[in-house]
């Protein structure tokens, strides 16, 4: 484990979604509490990588790679490290791979550029960006990885970045793109309608010298190379956990809320359509969460994995929602 420093921390309608959204059910915890992690799912195999928790009054890095059967629910094996540790950076899966970018390890916030092969569990650095990234969101599109927001500081959120990075799969070439993208803390970013869609991060606020939540979400047409805006329907929390569940929806949840008497980890979940910016609310978590690992399994089932429920605290817990009954609409 490493030690690491302290952080204060429509136009179209929406579609139809769940009439009743199923309950979230309880499964066999993660290995550690957790937050700012990384997860996949690869046929029966859960994943988990890195992330933060805090002992005797210390903030640490988990720096190991776990797996787990569904068959064997609460057996989880350990079969890889990563050097310095790894938490709060961009993660997203693609096929056979967890990719890492970014984020805190034991030296602070770096640029690594790491590949988690989800078959044998090997870590790899195959490239790293021209400067350190953390807070940062991640997605894969068009055989890239797009790194997006974040900054180069762990405590001054002043230092957001609005350089976007594509990282070709193939080649692990790194670019900067030509077109600015959002400068937030800890943006949402996925691939939906086959387009980078950036839901609400926190962005910088020098009057009120805090994070605010946009009213917006932005998106990236590779088509074009250009970036859109589109206001939201209702106000979300920032740093919000997300997952696709198809082509063109993804459900979201937790974040921090924006409240008279300050800010609160919320527990809200909702149904995000990119056809038309519907955002439709789903009701709400067990119980609050930030920092938590959010995946699609089968049949549109979600789990939510680990995350922060409270300043200084993490949790182990795995819940699940189950998919829908209507499929698609």
């Amino acid at each position: 484990m490493r030690f690491a420093s302290v952080i204060v921390p429509l136009a179209l309608a929406a579609l139809p979604s769940l009439r009743s959204a199923p309950p979230w059910q309880t499964e066999a915890p993660l290995p550690r509490a957790v937050g700012g992690h990384a997860a996949a799912l690869l046929g029966p195999t859960l994943w988990i990588a890195g992330g933060s928790f805090w002992s005797e009054e210390r903030k640490w890095l988990d720096d190991t790679v776990r797996r787990r059967d569904s068959a064997a629910p609460g057996a989880w094996e350990t079969v890889a490290k990563i050097p310095g540790g790894f938490a709060h950076g961009g993660s997203v899966q693609a096929g056979q791979a967890l990719w890492l970018v970014g984020g805190l390890d034991d030296r602070g916030p770096s640029p690594a550029v790491r590949r988690i092969n989800l078959r044998t569990g090997r870590v790899e650095t195959v490239a790293a960006l021209p400067e350190a990234r953390v807070y940062c969101g991640a997605a894969v599109l068009d055989g890239a990885l797009w790194v997006i927001g974040g900054s180069t500081s762990e405590m001054d959120f002043s230092r957001t970045s609005a350089t976007v990075w594509k990282i070709d799969l193939a080649t692990h070439t790194v670019q900067a793109q030509p077109a600015a993208g959002p400068a937030s803390i800890n943006p949402l970013v996925l691939t939906l309608k086959g387009e980078l869609h950036v839901l609400p991060g926190g962005t910088w606020s020098a009057e009120k010298q805090r994070l605010e939540a946009p009213a917006e979400v932005e998106i990236f047409s590779p088509r074009t190379g250009r970036w859109t805006r589109r206001a939201l329907p209702t106000a979300l929390p920032r740093g919000l956990s997300g997952t696709a569940l198809d082509a063109h929806r993804a459900v979201l949840a937790g974040g921090v809320e924006r409240r008279d008497t300050g800010s609160a980890i919320g527990s809200g979940v909702w149904l995000y359509d990119a056809r038309g910016g519907g955002l439709t609310p789903q009701g709400a978590l067990p119980g609050p969460r930030l920092a938590a690992a959010m995946l699609t399994a089968d049949r549109g089932a979600v789990l939510l994995l680990g995350g922060e429920d409270g300043p200084r605290r993490r949790v182990a817990t795995v819940w699940r929602r189950a998919g829908e009954t209507g499929g698609e609409p």
